[in-house]
């Protein structure tokens, strides 16, 4: 009888770890684990939504979160998140200049080159460390930069 009472405890306690070892595993990195990627990951910055690779891990160094500055002309709010990856880096950055509208038109004297990119009219230029995508949306300037400029594309939600 004390055999059948400890084998049915053994039991219960292989069910209670097994339980708990499902319950804290991440399922989302399901995918990966077979050679899959992992999933996108949604991305909100001061109101703004994108969609960041699930290769990516945020770069902590590029982050700010609602820096005043304050220009002779205009003043403004500054958003930021970087991401990278082994090979790759995405980095947004916001300018929020409250009250006034940017447009495209002003966001032309970037020197970039107008270009639709997943639906959204802007500028895309190249320099030294990769290629910025800028354009307007109301009282913001939007900035997706990127070393590989197919990375920007699916970064716009």
């Amino acid at each position: 009888m004390n055999k059948k009472i400890l084998f049915a405890l053994t039991v219960v306690l292989v069910a209670v770890a097994a339980i708990g070892t499902v319950s804290a595993f991440d399922f989302s990195d399901l995918g990966a684990l077979f050679g899959g990627a992992p999933p996108d990951q949604n991305v909100t910055l001061d109101g703004e939504h994108f969609k960041i690779p699930g290769t990516f891990k945020e770069n902590k160094n590029i982050s700010k979160n609602g820096t005043v500055n304050d220009y002779v002309a205009f003043k403004s709010t500054e958003y930021a998140i970087g991401f990278r990856n082994d090979t790759n880096y995405i980095n947004i950055v916001i300018f929020d200049y409250k009250g006034t509208d940017v447009g495209n038109d002003l966001i032309n004297y970037m020197n970039g080159t107008a270009k639709d990119v997943s639906g959204v009219q802007g500028y895309i230029y190249k320099d030294d460390v990769g290629y910025t995508y800028t354009y307007g949306k109301g009282s913001k300037v939007i900035s997706i930069q990127s070393d590989n400029e197919s990375l920007i594309g699916p970064v716009i939600a």
